[in-house]
């Protein structure tokens, strides 16, 4: 049996690093992703993730992490598994509620703090460009300088760096290999990554099983198995539309096969922007089609 668990499991990385019992690690990790680029961050408070409660039942309406600095500034950190085209969309959703919902009745304009996004892909983001972790701001299209500041997104793109544990030399490729290679690692292993980085020992204790009780690993295997049912759908529904598509030869039949692959995923509640991805239509199409087979 593996000591560490998988970060990268929704309900692992909540707890990884989304709680006060692991506050150092997440602070430990948004100064290594952000060094350089933001102050240092010397504590945060974690503030309810569920950004609509009137919607919070739907996907869209919450995050993984949220939480609030010393300063005000907020900080979301999303942890993306699977292909989402919709994913920057959502960033800038996420982001500009977090914003907006900073403005009372008690609270002026001046008292609106920033928000800053970070979102950690499995895959890739934007393929053509070469950098795995990027950091973007509002720049003046002719002068270059940022004039607006309350809004930062920044990408951990997993899927463009796939180093070894001797070829991890940066801080940051270190936590890469951290969220990509937790689960195989051995003690021999251990004890070389921690003599290269001493921080990171205390993210990977905090993966340890030992360190659950029973009911905590059984809602862990249960996500485990909620993402391999979806994996395995998606799968499925496309090689069924395909086949289903090719079978009719025409445009309708391509039309039917996407159809029905929305309304299965659906039904298996697969969230709404990933069966998107997965039959290459608009959100807003799933939608239609969702509520048009539902008789509503």
């Amino acid at each position: 049996m593996r000591r560490f668990l998988d970060p990268k499991n929704d309900y692992m990385f909540r707890r990884l690093f989304g709680t006060d019992k692991n506050k150092d690690v997440l602070l430990l990790f948004l100064n290594d992703i952000f060094e350089g680029v933001h102050p240092k961050i010397e504590d945060v408070t974690f503030l309810p993730t569920h950004q609509n409660p009137e919607i919070a039942v739907l996907r869209e309406s919450i995050v993984d992490i949220l939480c609030r600095d010393k300063e005000g500034k907020q900080f979301i950190i999303e942890m993306q598994c699977r292909g989402d085209r919709n994913f920057l969309k959502r960033a800038c959703l996420y982001a500009s509620k977090a914003y907006g919902q900073q403005h009372t009745l008690e609270n002026e304009y001046d008292d609106l703090k920033p928000v800053i996004f970070l979102g950690i892909m499995k895959g890739k983001l934007f393929p053509k460009q070469p950098n795995y972790l990027s950091h973007n701001i509002f720049l003046d299209i002719n002068t270059h300088k940022c004039n607006i500041k309350e809004f930062t997104y920044s990408f951990l793109e997993l899927g463009k760096i796939d180093k070894t544990l001797e070829e991890s030399k940066t801080i940051v490729e270190k936590w890469v290999y951290f969220l990509k290679n937790a689960p195989k690692i051995n003690n021999e292993e251990l004890i070389k990554i921690i003599h290269s980085y001493p921080p990171i020992e205390r993210a990977y204790l905090a993966l340890d099983r030992c360190n659950y009780t029973p009911e905590e690993m059984l809602e862990y295997d249960r996500y485990a198995m909620r993402d391999n049912e979806i994996s395995t759908s998606i799968t499925d529904a496309k090689a069924e539309g395909k086949a289903e598509g090719k079978a009719e030869g025409k445009a309708e039949g391509k039309a039917e096969a996407t159809r029905e692959m929305v309304m299965r995923l659906h039904q298996q509640g697969v969230d709404k922007n990933i069966i998107a991805t997965a039959a290459q239509v608009s959100f807003e199409e799933v939608e239609r089609i969702i509520v048009e087979l539902a008789g509503g």
